[in-house]
């Protein structure tokens, strides 16, 4: 036969409604797998927060100077996040901290974020150690400001605005996001299986299919053996 098989969304839906079971036991599948790799195998990751802003102490100096003087300090703020990101700084808090990690470990854990239009830079650390990403973040803070002053000493006047807080909410994995897109994932695989193994299947099951792959007419029905009734 030449002519392409067609499927409607019928027999589609009919195919899905057929292998509905196989549907559910992937799909529940992939959510628990997804669940189980959340909880017991990814390990949770804390975050710690603090806010630094870069400025000079308060003056009688005019409006105009004050607000020439923001401007100014909010550039002032793009050099402070590459101070703040530096191995000289790391190096300090490393120092403080008297731990057991690299220097390297200590740069990646941290995130520096100037804020837009503004004269607040955002200092972050992310460990496996709620105690352990407060102490990094306070040390990095520490170090940072004691290391812009000498060397930046023309620069601003550098303060704690927003001290951090030992976070006790890990930030990831997302356990409720990971399932949802197991359970997604899973559905979409099943269906996709579903059909491609519907698709796969040539065999002849009703008298349709009969007039749909060998194109003839179908004469006669062989009745499925009923047991008679003693």
């Amino acid at each position: 036969m030449n002519e392409e098989m067609e499927i409607s969304l019928t027999d589609i839906f009919a195919i899905i409604r057929e292998k509905l079971w196989l549907i559910v036991i992937i799909t529940v599948g992939f959510t628990l797998i997804a669940g189980l790799i959340s909880f017991l195998v990814i390990k949770p990751t804390y975050e710690a927060k603090t806010s630094i802003i870069v400025g000079k102490p308060q003056s009688t100096a005019s409006v105009t100077s004050q607000l020439n003087d923001a401007m100014m300090y909010q550039n002032l703020v793009k050099t402070y996040s590459k101070i703040a990101g530096s191995d000289l700084v790391a190096q300090g808090a490393l120092n403080k901290l008297h731990s057991n990690l690299t220097l390297n470990q200590i740069k990646e854990s941290i995130t520096v974020t100037p804020e837009t239009e503004t004269q607040i830079l955002g200092i972050s650390a992310k460990s496996k150690s709620s105690g352990e990403a407060f102490n990094i973040v306070n040390a990095i803070s520490t170090s940072f400001i004691e290391s812009s002053k000498k060397v930046y000493p023309t620069g601003g006047d550098i303060q704690v605005m927003d001290k951090a807080i030992m976070p006790t909410v890990p930030v990831s994995p997302n356990k409720k996001l990971n399932m949802a897109v197991g359970f997604l994932l899973g559905l979409m695989v099943s269906v996709g299986i579903v059909l491609l193994l519907e698709f796969l299947d040539n065999t002849i099951k009703t008298e349709s299919d009969v007039e749909r792959y060998i194109d003839l007419p179908v004469l006669g029905v062989i009745p499925k053996r009923v047991e008679s009734i003693k």
